[in-house]
């Protein structure tokens, strides 16, 4: 029985880069920042609700890291590539 031993090296073709249009930009913005307002909006009137209000910074916090998460997650769908 023989070992056949390849010393080839896999060589893929470059792909051509996808070009971002300006709307999808701002569907990602606008998927990412009105979600995480909403919800900055109903944490603070539970917030409210239930022993005072939340300070600016905290408020701030929380939407930020929601618009974050969002645009995270929301990326691959809304800039994938139509062709």
């Amino acid at each position: 029985m023989r070992a056949v031993v390849t010393s080839a090296v896999a060589r893929f073709a470059p792909e051509k880069r996808q070009q971002v249009s300006r709307a999808q930009l701002i569907g990602l913005a606008v998927a990412s920042i009105v979600p995480a307002a909403v919800w900055c909006v109903l944490i603070n009137v539970v917030a409210m609700w239930i022993s005072g209000p939340l300070s600016a910074l905290t408020t701030a916090i929380i939407g930020v890291t929601i618009a974050v998460f969002l645009a995270i997650v929301c990326a691959p769908l809304i800039l994938r590539d139509r062709n």
